[in-house]
């Protein structure tokens, strides 16, 4: 049984030990499946993509020039006229 220094916080561990017992990293260096990187990802699109979406289209409604009052009634008795 030797001991080994952690790749992260250096505490010294078993050789025996899957997990350091001081900041949980793997000592064995096994990663965990692509499937929850993939997870992660999907999940991130799925909450991000429709708040940018929403951002966008909020500033472009902010941009679009807005008629004035005045003008909006002389277009109105122009057409009942």
């Amino acid at each position: 049984m030797a001991l080994k220094p952690c790749k992260v916080c250096g505490t010294l561990n078993s050789s025996e030990e899957e997990i350091c017992l001081s900041c949980g990293y793997p000592t064995k260096g096994r990663k965990r499946p692509a499937i929850f990187q993939i997870a992660a990802i999907i999940l991130v699109l799925a909450f991000s993509v429709p708040l940018i979406i929403t951002l966008i289209n909020l500033i472009q409604t902010q941009q679009e020039p807005q008629i004035p009052s005045s003008t909006q009634s002389l277009a109105k008795s122009s057409k009942l006229g």
